[in-house]
């Protein structure tokens, strides 16, 4: 029957404030936990890009069922306002309760994991459980929107268009706001259990005002389908118009998100594959869903029909898609423009983010806008055509089917088949499509020249985005927002350029340099040169140094698991040695690895072609969980982790995992990247990898690459003979210089006690899984383009540092090490054995290939030394400032037999008749030079006494070495004294401000465990 407005009191008038502004909030939390569920899912699932499609797959279609949920019983509620409170307070509830319920499910899932064993079921494990942990909540979270709306509806009759564009508003801005919220300054401060607090209390907060709302509410209502239309919801289920409506519903939804997955992808290759990024791109998405419904919200009343207006907003949205194609190729332009004209700063960062969410909404935000007027639109058309409030859970339904659909479609479908450009142009197309065939079942018929000129629209932008809507493949690879350059140099060569599902792989060739570089959504993850005729070039050290040092270290590394296939070069080093029965390469981006057959192949035949090398196309955790595996050797180089989803390989929890994957006397070779990093990030990682192993050590792979071997019992000694057991892997070691023990010295740093001090100095905590600071702060050094390189300035800087701190003992130069560009370490040693030469009475020796300005300029500081030093220094200022510039080219980079003569007794030089102040000088290198600590200590301290205006560089070099040998002589509690008495008013050069708080932290532990020494003894 029909109840005419007004014969019955609905309830009490909700006030609009008060519900837009719960609205708000529901969807502030709810971006919240979709947020922190890609997080929590990509450490199940292994990479961001799966861990956000299946969040967002099941995000919609969670809520989905509960839409439909609603739909279905609310018709029979009076109080669905209350109902709303309900299922807010039942999601804060689960989000408080996620945290634990998933440690005890990561916990549970290893040992079931390892007896599903590599079969479908194992596969499939993680995707479906991990749907199951966020469903529950999905589906109440769904039951939201068509709750409220008709609650609300019933509340404020006649006023449909206001109430649906508003709330559509109000969630939509609250939910771009907690997109921002989560990354920006939630999970920094609180991690990732405080941000779920936080969104589970804004649950039960808006629960509770929604109940205080609620109260009265349905005391004298009807039924729905008491009051709703005349022919009762069963007629309104068999109008054509529903049938239209639910179906263009269901394809704008599917369309709508490949949109949204298509422009992320496409914005990673400009904007960089960052969480920050990420979060950037899905609030602009959000705020154009926004606008479309505030739109709504104030003209929806006026509008004759509501159908029309939708048929011409899926036109608009899909010509604005194509457009948005044209947006994408300008908008490395852009960020290079951005990139060029910020400082490498915090202040020029939170620029760049600003500048990037303008690029985000460039591309997004015109069709975003017309998204977000369609839902509303078509609820309205439905209201207006008899639906009924029981339509608005039905088309909300229907509309999250198809945003799964779109999300399934083009992750899984499009993109293999015809790449993200083409799957965007795909949906845009089918979104005018919609258009046009809403329009054709509109109340009026479009007049044959409006028809006409949406045709003529919609054919300009298909051909606008065909032809002017893809950027040149230098462009896509140029890496703009490193580098500021839009563009790649023209003598490169792009031989491949694919869409993965999770990235874009590109290959790009130097015919001049000879050597091909792997790009993955335009950041290089290697290069290397093709032909070994050829030097090393790229990232060979690093990748051969991988593969190598396991192999030196290990005594029968029999089983070998490598994480990340990079360019296959690791897995092809350690497939020579004939001790090794079998590799399994672990790799999440199947194309990375065509690529490297196609291109790299000749170069790593064995990583193809050798049967103990097996691929395997998984995540890492949930591979090496099944089956129960177990390596004597696991290596792990994926990529920096400030790329999106990387960092949870650098976490306490994953170093645990490895742990007990690792035989007893197993190995974990883990590289690290010291550039667009900080000491801090660093140091935190480390914390991590210290906190599950025993014992560790630290090698320079070549400069920026620090290899980590971190061992489950005592490290084992390297024998370089191990390498040269094979013919093909003694020439691919030879080539990097691996090639004999001293090579392998040089490039130790030194052991655990070098990290513990590291990153005591450093302050830092292990990096976790639930408190990613190394993904949330990535971004932002990587912008600042800093460089963690405390620990190579260690070896680098000039003075005996971890001789006196570790130990360490320099190869002499009867050790033949070959000199390489790219790795300091070997530069500075060459370079150090010609000036020593050259001091003792010999000669330079053979300049590098390529004359180094380092080089030149130690030279001529040299030739001014020795000039100087024919008889008595009569200039102490020019003379000491070029002895302090070769006492840091020499003492620290070669053993004190190679000093004799040149700071040991110097033959270039009459000491006995030099005047005080330079005697000082020579005497203090004199022991520096023989790793005399005592004697350090002494002359050190002397030399800060004297009265001589030394150069401040020569008075920090005396502090240092005279810290140094407190350390060497065993008495540490000199350091601080000496800091107190000289260090504090002497200035940190940068090269030296690190190393002399790292003696400093050293020589507290040495104290406290002096104590505790102490204080254990009579303890027996």
């Amino acid at each position: 029957m029909t109840v005419r407005a007004g014969t019955r009191n609905p309830g009490p008038a909700l006030p609009a404030t008060a519900v837009l502004g719960l609205f708000v909030v529901s969807g502030f939390a709810g971006l919240v936990y979709q947020s922190l569920w890609s997080h929590y899912l990509g450490l199940v699932l292994g990479h961001a890009a799966y861990a956000q499609s299946l969040v967002l797959a099941i995000f919609m279609g969670g809520m989905a069922l509960g839409a439909w949920g609603a739909a279905r019983l609310g018709l029979r509620w009076r109080r669905l306002v209350l109902a709303y409170a309900v299922a807010e307070a039942a999601i804060g509830v689960l989000g408080l309760a996620f945290h634990p319920a998933f440690v005890g499910y990561m916990r549970v899932s290893e040992g079931l994991l390892g007896a599903l064993g590599d079969g479908v079921a194992a596969q499939l494990y993680p995707w479906l459980t991990a749907a199951v942990l966020i469903l529950p909540a999905c589906i109440l979270l769904g039951a939201t929107f068509p709750l409220l709306s008709a609650g609300w509806i019933r509340a404020r009759q006649g006023q449909d268009a206001r109430v649906l564009g508003g709330l559509y508003f109000a969630n939509s801005i609250g939910a771009a706001g907690g997109a921002l919220a989560a990354t920006f300054l939630l999970l920094p401060r609180l991690g990732m259990p405080g941000a779920l607090v936080v969104a589970g209390i804004a649950n039960l907060l808006v629960a509770g005002v929604a109940a205080w709302l609620a109260r009265g509410e349905g005391v004298d209502a009807p039924l729905a389908q008491e009051a709703s239309v005349p022919a009762g919801d069963t007629a309104a289920a068999r109008s054509p118009v529903l049938r239209v409506v639910l179906w263009a519903g269901l394809l704008s939804g599917a369309c709508s998100f490949v949109y949204e997955i298509g422009w992320i992808r496409l914005l990673n290759q400009a904007l960089g594959t960052t969480a920050h990024s990420f979060e950037l791109m899905l609030a602009a998405f959000l705020l154009g869903l926004a606008g479309g419904g505030a739109w709504v919200q104030r003209r929806g009343a006026r509008l004759d029909d509501p159908l029309r207006t939708a048929g011409f907003a899926q036109v608009a949205m899909g010509v604005t898609a194509l457009l948005s194609l044209l947006a994408f190729a300008q908008s490395f332009e852009w960020t290079a423009a951005l990139v060029q004209s910020l400082a490498r700063n915090d202040g020029g960062y939170r620029l760049f983010l600003m500048g990037s969410a303008g690029v985000a909404m460039a591309v997004m935000l015109p069709a975003a806008f017309f998204a977000g007027t369609t839902l509303p639109l078509f609820t309205l058309a439905l209201l207006r055509a008899g639906g009924g409030e029981g339509s608005i859970g039905r088309l909300y339904a229907a509309n999250t089917v198809g945003a799964i659909a779109g999300v399934l479609l083009m992750t899984h479908v499009l993109v293999p088949l015809l790449g993200v450009r083409l799957g965007l142009v795909l949906a845009a197309v089918g979104d005018i499509a919609i258009g046009f065939w809403l329009l054709a079942h509109a109340r009026n018929e479009l007049q044959p020249a409006r028809l006409a000129v949406l045709s003529g629209l919609a054919i300009a932008g298909l051909l606008a985005a065909l032809v002017w809507g893809r950027p040149d493949p230098r462009t896509q690879l140029s890496g703009a927002f490193r580098t500021g350059h839009a563009r790649l140099d023209d003598s490169l060569e792009v031989p491949f350029l694919r869409d993965g599902k999770t990235a874009t792989i590109g290959v790009v060739r130097s015919s001049a340099h000879g050597t091909l570089s792997l790009l993955t959504n335009g950041k290089s993850d290697g290069a290397m040169a093709l032909d070994l005729d050829r030097p090393p070039g790229g990232d060979e050290l690093t990748m051969v140094s991988l593969g190598a040092l396991p192999l030196a270290l290990h005594p029968q590394p029999r089983q070998v698991g490598v994480i990340g296939w990079g360019l296959g070069l690791s897995t092809h080093t350690l497939l020579g040695s004939d001790r090794v029965q079998r590799v399994e390469t672990v790799e999440i981006e199947p194309l990375v690895h065509r690529a490297g057959a196609q291109l790299f192949g000749r170069r790593i035949g064995r990583a193809l072609d050798d049967p103990r090398s097996q691929v395997h196309f998984d995540d890492a955790r949930r591979f090496y969980a099944s089956g129960q595996r177990s390596y004597d050797v696991i290596v792990s180089e994926p990529s920096n982790p400030w790329v999106s989803g990387v960092a949870g390989l650098f976490t306490t929890e994953f170093y645990r995992f490895l742990h007990g994957h690792l035989a007893e006397d197993g190995l974990l070779v883990q590289w690290l990247q010291t550039y667009e990093i900080d000491d801090a990030l660093l140091a935190s990682i480390l914390a991590a990898l210290l906190e599950n192993f025993p014992d560790a050590r630290l090698y320079l792979a070549q400069d920026n690459d620090l290899v980590v071997v971190a061992c489950r019992s005592t490290c084992p000694a390297a024998d370089a003979a191990r390498l040269r057991v094979t013919g093909e892997l003694a020439r691919e070691t030879a080539r990097v210089g691996l090639d004999g023990d001293a090579a392998l010295a040089v490039r130790e740093l030194g052991g655990r006690a070098l990290l513990q001090t590291y990153v005591r100095a450093l302050r830092a905590s292990a990096h976790s899984d639930f408190h990613p600071l190394v993904s949330l702060q990535g971004p932002r050094t990587r912008f600042r383009a800093d460089r963690a390189d405390t620990l190579q300035r260690l070896a680098d800087n000039g003075l005996p540092v971890l001789d006196l701190m570790e130990g360490r003992r320099l190869p002499p130069a009867s050790d033949k090490i070959a000199a390489l560009p790219g790795h300091s370490l070997l530069l500075a040693r060459q370079r150090a054995l010609a000036l020593a030469a050259a001091m003792s009475g010999g000669t330079y020796g053979t300049p590098l290939p390529t004359r180094q300005h380092e080089l030149a300029e130690a030279e001529s500081e040299l030739q001014s030394l020795l000039g100087m030093s024919q008889g008595t220094v009569g200039d102490l200022a020019t003379w000491t400032r070029n002895a302090a510039a070769i006492a840091a080219a020499t003492l620290g980079h070669l053993p004190p037999e190679d000093l004799e003569r040149a700071w040991i007794a110097p033959a270039w030089i009459h000491h006995d008749a030099q005047p005080a102040p330079v005697r000082a000088v020579l005497d203090l290198y004199a022991a520096a030079a023989a790793r005399d600590g005592e004697g350090m200590l002494r002359l050190g301290e002397a030399l800060l006494q004297r009265p001589e205006a030394y150069p401040l560089e020569l008075q920090e070099q005396a502090l240092l070495l005279a810290q140094l040998g407190a350390l060497g002589s065993g008495r540490p509690g000199e350091v601080e004294r000496l800091h107190q008495g000289y260090g504090i008013a002497l200035p940190h050069s940068d090269r030296l401000r690190m190393v002399r708080h790292m003696v400093r932290i050293r020589a507290l532990e040495e104290l406290e465990a002096a104590r505790a020494a102490q204080g254990a003894s009579p303890v027996r």
